[in-house]
């Protein structure tokens, strides 16, 4: 039988099957994400009670099948170094909590190495939870997990002659930072107009830690679109979490 191994993990998605069992995806600090059958899920109090639902910040034991892709998870437990996400009970904090875990499962692969995904991920979701769910906080989030990626956007300085950006500029998808008004007329790629105060706060909010980003200001309408734009070029598809969390931060006025 496979040794039974274990990791801090968030649970991203998890869903029932047949009448006891779970199937659950996972984002673990050490394995990357998983996805798991959890045997029993839904009787057994003592291995699994309510630790294997979304959000869930556990640690998680499981063995690996010797063929498959389902690892078979043991049991699921508290600790006391894993801080509980407190999100179920705010609906505008569970659509960007939702998002976040979206996102998060969107840019990792099955087992590869996330670990600063998880970082990045248990973070924002802390952050999420002691706070408020706003616009900035989003913005932030993206930008962290896409540094993470490799996608380092640059909003400070033109992409074409490295001046400061201190003026309105253009965010250019396909060099995943902005170029100068000066500049621009030899770039023919399309662009997203940036008002100069959308990318300063955009360059604070990419270097923010979450707990700060909480108070800061976002970036206005434009520097949402930038970003947004250069997700999906990333992505090549909408994210099914977006559409809810723009409609509830719309509604509730969040900055």
């Amino acid at each position: 039988m496979p040794a039974e191994e274990s990791s801090a993990a968030i649970v991203l998605r998890a869903r029932d099957y047949s009448e006891s069992d779970r199937i659950v995806t996972l984002l673990t600090r050490d394995f990357g994400k998983l996805s798991g059958m959890a045997k029993g899920a839904k009787a057994s109090r003592k291995r699994f009670e309510r630790k294997l639902e979304t959000f869930s910040h556990v640690m998680l034991y499981f063995r690996r099948r010797p063929n498959g892709q389902l690892v078979f998870v043991t049991r699921a437990e508290a600790s006391p170094d894993l801080t509980p996400f407190a999100i179920e009970y705010d609906l505008t904090k569970i659509a960007l909590g939702s998002y976040m875990l979206e996102l998060a499962e969107a840019f990792t692969s099955e087992e590869a190495e996330a670990t600063g995904a998880y970082c990045v991920l248990a973070e924002a979701l802390g952050a999420v939870s002691v706070g408020r769910a706003t616009l900035a906080l989003r913005q932030a989030y993206e930008l962290r997990l896409l540094h993470w990626a490799g996608y380092g956007l640059d909003f400070a300085r033109c992409r074409q002659c490295a001046d400061a950006i201190s003026q309105s500029a253009y965010f250019i998808i396909a060099r995943g930072g902005v170029v100068c008004a000066r500049c621009r007329p030899m770039i023919p790629d399309g662009a997203v107009k940036l008002d100069a105060s959308s990318a300063a706060a955009l360059v604070s909010l990419g270097e923010a830690h979450f707990a700060d980003a909480l108070e800061a200001r976002a970036a206005a309408a434009d520097g949402a679109l930038a970003i947004s734009r250069f997700v999906a070029s990333v992505l090549d598809r909408r994210l099914r979490s977006i559409a809810f969390l723009d409609s509830v931060l719309s509604a509730n006025g969040a900055r």
